[in-house]
């Protein structure tokens, strides 16, 4: 920045009275006129809250939707619940019947259960991994669909972070294919009744 366009700067916060001038023989100085920035800074603060409230509903919802890729289905959504009982709501039959189907899963690796999920039949399911109020993972409908469901869950806050993972989809077989998009689309629904379901059980 050359002289000229400095001093047109200068004149500028001079006469927003940002800045005040000292002159000092062929000298000048220059000093931050900290009421007048406070004023600028209690003017601007509602703006500022505005776009941190805009901002972070943004990363909610970026986090929140919905992301398909091939073969795969993950969704992400905040708890206000801690990470043990949203846990609890994954791992506990009474519970995982509440907000989407009846079955004995247990948080033990190698464990064999089934979920009753209505018009679709009872699904086998196999525990792969456990790491309690972390991670959880087993197989879904070894046989037909071949897909692994593992879910991760990471304190935030007072509450939890939980991400479903759904893979394995073969998007060449027509089962597959319809099972990828009807599981896609109704994951949201299924996992929205987790936090009533918790707080049901808290009160109860």
């Amino acid at each position: 920045m050359n002289r000229p366009a400095i001093s047109e700067h200068l004149q500028a916060l001079r006469n927003a009275g940002l800045v005040s001038e000292v002159a000092r023989g062929r000298q000048r100085f220059y000093h931050l006129n900290a009421t007048a920035l406070s004023e600028v800074g209690d003017w601007l603060h509602p703006f500022e809250r505005y776009w941190q409230e805009r901002m972070q509903a943004l990363n909610d919802t970026l986090k929140e939707k919905i992301m398909i890729k091939p073969g795969i289905v993950q969704h992400t959504q905040f708890i206000p619940h801690p990470p043990a009982k949203v846990w609890a709501a994954l791992t506990d039959p009474t519970l995982i019947a509440k907000w989407w189907a009846a079955g004995d899963v247990r948080p033990v690796v190698g464990h064999h259960f089934t979920l009753d999920m209505g018009q679709w039949g009872q699904q086998p399911c196999e525990v792969l991994a456990v790491e309690p109020e972390q991670l959880l993972a087993y197989s879904f409908a070894p046989g037909t669909l071949n897909t692994t469901v593992t879910w991760r869950l990471e304190a935030e806050g007072e509450g939890t972070r939980l991400s479903l993972e759904q893979s394995g989809f073969d998007l060449d077989s027509p089962l597959g294919k319809a099972a990828f998009e009807g599981m896609g689309n109704g994951w949201p629904t299924v996992l929205a009744r987790i936090e009533p379901a918790i707080t049901e059980s808290a009160t109860a």
